[in-house]
């Protein structure tokens, strides 16, 4: 006799037999030899992304039960109807073939036999119970289950005489009749099969209400039939117990006949089908890509309460295809076939396909005793939708999501998603999907913005980003602007998505994301859900920050979740990243109260405080502070929890109050602060104050106190005393009004030890003079001769006066390595001229900025030739700019005479990087500029646009790089080639006869017939040349010359080291088409020209891509 499991027992529960034991045992009964539960164990497949789902791989406990004395079951189906395994799991059962040996039964079990009727099988259960089919009519029936089919029999006495003697059978016969069950018609068709185990696609209870243990006497049985249509059985069985004991053993077979199957599950047909709808949503991924068959079970609601038998009748099922595809789950609807109806309440549409990120996954549960289970998906800002699903295969595919969710956010600690599963399959470890190509860096990061891009529907190639490694606290991750030039700001999806990219990341040391406007999501709430709200720890403990509202916006919520779960992260920076601007005290142009406060504070202040995140450097600049961003700040910084070590807080509208405040809360921070950036403020201080207050903070490196107001007094702005507690490497009080006594403090800091490790001193328009940098110059040297590795910005400052002071430190050698004095007006040139001449015989600069300077003519002779001397004597400046500036009420530029000299770059050995801007060099200076490329071999980096370049130069200098493979930037000239086309349409408005103000009317009325006479003209050298010629041109062509430009031209891409010379002269390319003379002929010209244009930028980036190779390469080599 069979013993029968409690139903309170724990172990007829999915997790008792959701993982199959390998064993070698022999066969076990049910009555006798089996285990005390009766129960079949189950396990995962090794992988789920590889071959998976062969007998090697399972291995099946048989349970005989005590039949006939040969110990087989003689089953008295017509030979007919004893099939092989089918071709295809689930393939049709049509066709049974005859002459089939029952050795090749699909029986798990089976015994040699002479006569073919004579099937071994294993029968696992047995019992009566009401079936309903398509119609929901009713009737008793005997069913019994074996290992490989489900049969039903009208009573057991003709399941006997069919089957043959067995004991299990006689064991489950019943006693009395349950009133429920009722009379029902006699069977009177012979064919007993169910549905064999193979073709059956779930087992789950009807049920109506969220339940992941079940407890209804309701069975269904969702299979393919013999026309391979969906079809579908539910079974009413006495009572619950029974419902449970007829449940376990169906999901024990079930799944142990299809796991040791060695057929496919899906035709080829059907594959292709899914894939299409996969590829639709641009999911699909070659060998990342699962299928299985699965049954979307329906009804009211999720919480619908009732369970009579008319709404268990309502509870409507589909057959369905769910694909786990790269970054999604799809539920694809089975396609529309051909063939008969099937008596089933299975929908046999093929409607549309759903789909859902994997990233918007919140729930993922598995029942523990049927083949259900449950997904749930919430996008941001909307409800949840919950998807009620079921699968024989349900370990696979629940396992298989898991495992696609690790890969595509693979540093979470902690799932934004609840997972309800047994405890031996969370214990289980998941294998690694295998990766489509080499990993590169930051291949997780880059995973997994992608999956939430796809998630959200954006298109990830908008979003820009890089990661630099030479910078402090790296690698930093630094996010730009959106690729597309239309888009000043990423939408609030596209923000969300780099969010929670970034959470739990342990790749980056900082992030930037100066520029971005992410304010947006300050005023975003989402009230439908709390996955992504900030509730645990890294360790898994739950906590919780008082805040002013219940429901924190995302921006809180995110920057929270950043700072919190990176351990790595130590900087931040949200320097302009808010777009509200004060108009005046309490009003913000954005609308929000002077309370609400900017976002960024509350968000990460509360975790400072309590020691919760590694991040203590925060950028604030650009930012309105209020009252309430301030309280955020100052209770924060009065603990030393928070170990801050730098605040810029520049521009961020700080009253005098405020200041004062928030440098009296930072002094519990002495021994760990490092910079303090509080320039652009409105706030006013007095000197003496503030040195008290920066008394606290001796391991100051970084101090920015620029554009600050000052008290009147002639105190020092910073103080000996206060200067030589620091060992200070940038020191910035551009646009701060600086004293004699601060000069002095200044110098005498320069003159110490303590300022050697001072790389960056920053005095723009201090109002200085040249002795004042004089003074500080020879503070500062240590030996005549002898560079310091300094960058000294002096720039917009009053140097003309005590000139020969700078001059004489300049040629003498005291100057540091890096000096920028731009924007000096000089009223002599004479002054300008020594200038260029004591750099000449300086030996210390390395880097000279002396761009934008005003002189009260052009260049004269003389100076141009100074000019020259310097390209070809300096042997040790390395970069210089001499750009000139244009702007609507002054222009600075040399001159003509610039060109000149510059011919005497050919023999520079020395420089590297040379800026000539705004010089209005034209097409004279790029030949000589081309001429020097063709000799120089040291210079690497050459800016020289916006200098009236048209295609004729460009094209020289392009040129030019045909042999030099040392130069490594040179401009594409964009905007010159706008301010060529737009002297070409200046010149065509000018021939068109337009005209000019002032002129008389006759000259107006002399304009069309000279036209009409250039059109004519033009149309008669259209019929006898159509060509564009190549190279220089003879006098005879001057006519064929100009309609070459009606030919459109090749736009490919020609190969390095071609050389193509371009037709145009300087008349061509700028006002001398002479044959164009309608709107018609000034298109066609455009295009010609924007033809030349690109051909030639394409050439200069292949000349410039060999180059970088080439210098990659050397430095791979060591040289």
């Amino acid at each position: 006799m069979s013993t029968t499991p409690s139903p309170t027992d724990t172990s007829i529960r999915r997790r008792s037999f959701g993982i199959f034991n390998r064993s070698t045992a022999s066969a076990e009964s049910l009555s006798t030899n089996g285990n005390e539960d009766g129960l079949v164990m189950k396990s995962r497949p090794k992988s789920f992304f590889g071959g998976g789902g062969h007998g090697n791989n399972y291995f099946v406990q048989e349970v005989s039960a005590s039949i006939s004395p040969n110990g087989t079951l003689r089953s008295k189906i017509h030979p007919s109807k004893i099939s092989s395994r089918p071709k295809s799991m689930f393939g049709s059962f049509k066709a049974r073939d005859n002459s089939i040996d029952s050795s090749k039964s699909s029986s798990t079990t089976s015994t040699e036999s002479s006569n073919p009727a004579e099937v071994s099988k294993v029968i696992v259960y047995c019992g009566e119970a009401l079936s309903s089919g398509g119609l929901l009519r009713r009737k008793k029936e005997y069913f019994v289950l074996t290992d490989s089919e489900l049969l039903r029999f009208k009573t057991q006495q003709k399941a006997i005489e069919a089957l043959g003697y067995s004991e299990n059978l006689c064991a489950r016969s019943t006693t009395g009749r349950t009133a429920s069950f009722g009379s029902i018609h006699d069977m009177t068709t012979i064919r007993n099969v169910v549905t064999p185990l193979s073709q059956v696609i779930a087992v789950y209870q009807p049920k109506t209400t969220f339940d992941l243990d079940g407890n209804s006497n309701y069975l269904t049985i969702d299979y393919l039939d013999e026309s391979g249509m969906t079809a579908s059985t539910t079974l009413q069985l006495p009572s619950i117990q029974e419902a449970t004991i007829w449940l376990v053993n169906l999901t024990k077979a079930t799944y142990n006949a299809q796991i040791s199957t060695d057929t496919t599950e899906i035709t080829d047909e059907l594959m292709d089908y899914v894939a299409r709808r996969v590829e639709a949503e641009k999911d699909y991924v070659p060998g990342h890509f699962k299928v299985f068959r699965v049954v979307q079970r329906g009804g009211k609601s999720p919480y619908y309460k009732s369970g009579s038998a008319d709404d268990l009748q309502k509870m409507y099922s589909s057959a369905a295809i769910l694909a786990i595809g790269y970054h999604k789950i799809h539920i694809i609807p089975m396609p529309k076939t051909q063939q008969g109806r099937s008596n089933s309440l299975l929908s046999q549409t093929s409607g549309t396909s759903i789909s859902h990120g994997i990233m918007t996954m919140t729930q993922l549960a598995m029942a523990n005793i049927d083949d259900s289970f449950y997904l749930t998906f919430r996008f941001p800002c909307r409800h949840s939708i919950t998807y009620n699903l079921a699968s024989a295969r349900v370990i696979e595919i629940v396992q298989s999501i898991r495992q696609r969710a690790e890969y595509l956010r693979p540093n979470y600690h902690i799932p934004p998603y609840t997972l309800q599963i047994p405890d031996h399959l969370l214990d289980s470890t998941l294998d690694p999907i295998p990766e489509m190509e080499i990993e590169e860096e930051n291949a997780n990061f880059e995973r997994t913005l992608v999956a939430y891009c796809m998630a959200y529907n954006v298109d990830a190639s908008n979003i820009a980003y890089g990661v630099f490694h030479e910078v402090e606290d790296g690698p930093q991750f630094v996010l730009s602007p959106p690729v597309n030039k239309r888009r000043k700001t990423y939408t609030d999806l596209e923000i969300l998505a780099i969010f929670r990219a970034l959470r739990w990341n342990e790749s980056f040391g900082s992030i930037s994301f100066k520029g971005v406007i992410l304010d947006s999501l300050q005023n975003i709430f989402d009230p439908h859900g709390d996955e992504y709200e900030v509730r645990y720890l890294r360790d898994g403990t739950k906590f919780s920050l008082s805040g002013r509202d219940s429901k924190n916006c995302l921006l809180i919520q995110e920057l929270r979740g950043l700072a919190l779960y990176s351990t790595k992260l130590r900087r931040m920076d949200f320097s302009m990243c808010s777009s509200r601007k004060r108009r005046n005290s309490g009003d913000f142009q954005s609308g929000q109260n002077d309370d609400e406060g900017c976002g960024f504070v509350e968000a990460l202040m509360p975790l400072c405080r309590r020691g919760l995140t590694n991040v203590d450097w925060f950028n604030f600049t650009g930012i309105e502070l209020v009252e309430a961003d301030l309280d955020w700040l100052v209770d924060a910084a009065a603990t030393r929890v928070a170990h801050f070590r730098g605040f810029e807080m520049a521009r961020c509208g700080l009253t005098e109050r405020m200041l004062t405040l928030f440098l009296q809360a930072l002094a519990a921070h002495e021994n760990t602060l490092e910079c303090i950036d509080i320039c652009g403020n409105p706030g006013r201080l007095h000197a003496p104050y503030l040195n008290d207050m920066m008394m606290y903070f001796p391991f100051l490196r970084k101090l920015s106190l620029s554009r600050l107001l000052l008290t009147n007094g002639s105190h020092p702005l910073l103080s000996v005393e206060v200067l030589f507690r620091w060992r200070l490497e940038s020191l910035d009080l551009s646009e701060t009004h600086l004293n004699e006594q601060s000069i002095d403090a200044i110098a005498a800091y320069l003159a110490t030890d303590q300022s050697d490790a001072l790389h960056h001193l920053n005095l723009t328009q201090c109002g200085l003079n040249a002795r004042d940098v004089a003074v500080l110059m020879h503070s500062m040297s240590r030996e005549p001769g002898v560079a310091r590795d300094m960058h000294l910005f002096v720039s917009q400052n009053q140097l003309i006066k005590h000139h020969d002071k700078l001059l004489d430190c300049i040629e003498g050698g005291l100057t540091p390595k890096r000096l920028t004095m731009r924007m000096v007006d000089y009223q002599k040139e004479e002054m300008f001229r020594e200038l260029i001449r004591a750099v000449t015989w300086n030996n210390t600069l390395e880097l000279l900025d002396i761009s934008k300077v005003s002189l009260p003519f052009e260049a004269s002779k003389e100076t141009c030739m100074a000019i020259a001397e310097l390209f070809e004597k300096n042997n040790t400046l390395k970069e210089l700019d001499i750009s000139g500036e244009q702007a609507v009420l002054e222009t600075a530029k040399l001159g003509l005479g610039l060109n000149k000299a510059l011919g005497s770059l050919a023999n520079n050995t020395s420089l590297e990087v040379l800026r000539i801007e705004l010089q209005s060099l034209g097409n004279s200076g790029a030949i000589v500029l081309s001429e020097t490329l063709m000799k120089n071999r040291t210079l690497r980096q050459l800016y020289c646009e916006r200098n009236g370049i048209n295609l004729q130069g460009f094209s020289a200098m392009v040129n030019a790089l045909e042999n030099n493979t040392t130069l490594l930037y040179l401009p594409n000239m964009e905007r010159d080639k706008l301010e060529h086309f737009k002297r070409v349409k200046e010149s065509f408005a000018h021939l068109s006869g337009s005209p000019k103000p002032g002129s008389s009317p006759n000259s107006a009325a002399k304009a069309p017939s000279t036209a009409s006479v250039l059109k004519s003209g033009l149309r008669r050298r259209s019929k006898t040349t159509n060509a564009i010629t190549d190279g220089p041109l003879s006098p005879s062509a001057s006519a064929s010359r100009r309609v070459s430009f009606l030919e459109t031209p090749k736009l490919s891409r020609p190969a390095i080291g071609s050389r193509q010379l371009s037709t145009l002269t300087e008349d061509d390319a700028g006002v001398s088409f002479a044959g164009v003379a309608t709107q018609q002929d000034a298109e066609r010209l455009a295009y010609i020209l924007e033809g030349k244009w690109k051909a030639e930028q394409e050439r200069l980036a292949g000349f410039l891509l060999r180059n970088n190779g080439l210098e990659c390469a050397e430095g791979d080599m060591g040289y």
